[in-house]
């Protein structure tokens, strides 16, 4: 007895203890999240433009198609299961009429339910891992591992909520690709970086310009010259990348790009209380006044506290987006947006750091 309550003083029995708890903490919020998701837009089944089955036969309109990087590792995935496993797993599927209980679904091609699943848990992968980074990241930004991991928390069961609109399985798999490129970024690690750059391109083309917005956060490793060059190559890679995909799916309808700035100037007059169900209740929807006057506050009280290459990638990132938002998205959109998530995690993260020291004194 005397032995194992010993052990379980040990530091490194409490630290495994401690990562563990960690970990559940985690998953449970991711899956809150990744629910508070699915359960509004699914992946756009019912969509005539951009459903999981026109993605899944590449018939899907541009520039949706163009998003494959997900879908391809779930076909990859697909292809190395035995045909006996398969059918037994959707055999079980449909004997326990799991889809509907479970997804809310009524029914699934067969030609892709594999294909599916694995879309849906490598989703919430992204999100999950996402999680961890941004722990990394803003416990190194606030020098506090509690600010850290409450910012990972609130940032993941607010992400649903901006999904507004729409939502599409590979705006976790944008999300992760934006969170480790902050994450080299921080680090200097430019080899990384120019790595992971066409795989985030293919799954969603915005990394072509959001890997602009990194140049003050790799200068500060790097210096100048080098983040530039870094910053230069993986545009470079990621431009290319976009080229060769938009060419392959020249022959799907639609255009490269969807412009919508009229419905933008249209919608100013209103649009600010809007709302919509999110976790099973009513939220504010969009540009919902109440949210803008809590962010506008949140930057009130944590900007001043962020370091300069923070506050230049912010403002980069503003410049980059808000252009391509207003002239390409739809009005109320936020997911699109989402180059200023990372810095907004960083205004969380600040914001808690403050109210925390704030409540101790």
């Amino acid at each position: 007895m005397k032995f194992s309550l010993l052990f379980a003083e040990s530091p490194k029995f409490k630290s495994a203890v401690n990562k563990i708890f960690l970990v559940v903490i985690f998953y449970l919020v991711a899956a809150a999240s990744f629910n508070g998701f699915f359960v509004k837009w699914a992946f756009c089944d019912t969509e005539k433009r951009y459903s999981f089955e026109m993605m899944f036969d590449e018939t899907a309109y541009r520039p949706f198609v163009h998003r494959q990087l997900m879908l391809d590792v779930a076909r990859g995935i697909s292809s190395l299961i035995p045909d006996k496993p398969k059918d037994k797993f959707i055999d079980h599927l449909s004997r326990h009429n799991i889809l509907e209980r479970i997804y809310g679904l009524s029914k699934i091609d067969s030609r892709y339910i594999i294909e599916y699943h694995v879309v849906y848990f490598e989703s919430f992968m992204c999100l999950l891992i996402s999680m961890f980074l941004w722990r990394k990241i803003f416990t190194e930004l606030t020098k506090n591992k509690t600010v850290g991991t409450f910012a990972a928390c609130c940032f993941a069961i607010i992400f649903p909520v901006l999904e507004t609109v729409g939502g599409y399985f590979y705006d976790f798999g944008e999300l992760l690709f934006f969170t480790l490129a902050i994450f080299f970024a921080c680090r200097g690690s430019w080899l990384e970086l120019i790595i992971i750059s066409p795989f985030a391109e293919y799954n969603k083309e915005s990394f072509l310009f959001f890997v602009m917005t990194l140049f003050p956060l790799l200068a500060v490793k790097l210096g100048n010259k080098k983040a530039a060059v870094t910053v230069i190559f993986s545009a470079f890679i990621s431009g290319c990348l976009y080229l060769y995909v938009s060419n392959f799916y020249a022959g799907n309808p639609g255009g490269s790009t969807e412009f919508h700035l009229w419905e933008h100037i249209k919608d100013l007059s209103g649009g600010w209380i809007e709302s919509e169900v999110t976790y099973g209740v009513l939220i504010g929807q969009g540009m919902f006044l109440p949210h803008i006057l809590l962010i506008v506050w949140l930057f009130k009280n944590s900007w001043r506290d962020l370091p300069i290459q923070w506050k230049n990638h912010i403002k980069l990132a503003a410049a980059i987006n808000i252009p391509l938002y207003l002239l390409f998205c739809n009005p109320n959109e936020l997911r699109n947006l989402s180059m200023l998530y990372i810095g907004f995690i960083a205004i969380i993260s600040l914001y808690i750091k403050n109210f925390v020291l704030e409540s101790k004194e």
